[in-house]
């Protein structure tokens, strides 16, 4: 009589092979899913291009931007910050501006005037006053006025306001027209 052999050994470690390879799986998963940005909840910055389409020196004061590509902006949705002489000013149409309440820092020029910039649209940014010699930019609850010189060389920064992060920057010279 020939005995039978009860063989079960091999079982177990195919079980722990496979338990193994499926972890493997998961963890590889996971760590595709938070490198490709799933994880992420920050929001997307537009993507914009502009031009200093011209300064006007007469009445408040004025620097017009124009598109010349990119994405939709809402002009309620970015900000425009001004550099000049290490000081920094920025400004949206949240603020309000000192002595014309029914003024807008920024301002849609021609088109469809819906609020909202694209291609070869334009918009201004508008100063509170200005002098024959300067613009000044004061919005309510500010301290100080920010001014800047005729012939100036001024740095701005077109930011988005939901992310937070700069679409644009650049450099124009304020020159007397």
């Amino acid at each position: 009589m020939s005995r039978m052999q009860n063989n079960e050994s091999a079982v177990s470690p195919v079980i722990g092979v496979m338990l193994m390879i499926v972890v493997t799986i998961i963890i590889a998963a996971i760590v595709a899913a938070f490198a490709g940005g799933m994880g992420s909840d920050q929001k997307k910055t537009p993507n914009a291009v502009f031009i200093v389409q011209g300064v006007d020196t007469s009445g408040n004061g004025t620097v017009t931007f124009q598109q010349t590509g990119g994405d939709e902006l809402a002009l309620n949705e970015i900000l425009v910050q001004l550099q000049y002489n290490g000081q920094a000013l920025t400004l949206s149409n949240a603020d309000k501006m000192t002595g014309h309440s029914d003024l807008n820092y920024l301002t849609e020029v021609g088109g469809s005037s819906d609020g909202y910039i694209t291609a070869s649209d334009r918009f201004t940014l508008t100063a509170d006053t200005n002098s024959n010699s300067q613009f000044s930019y004061r919005p309510d609850g500010a301290a100080a006025a920010f001014t800047l010189p005729y012939n100036a060389h001024v740095s701005y920064m077109i930011i988005d306001k939901t992310s937070g992060k700069a679409i644009q920057n650049g450099e124009f010279v304020l020159r007397n027209s």
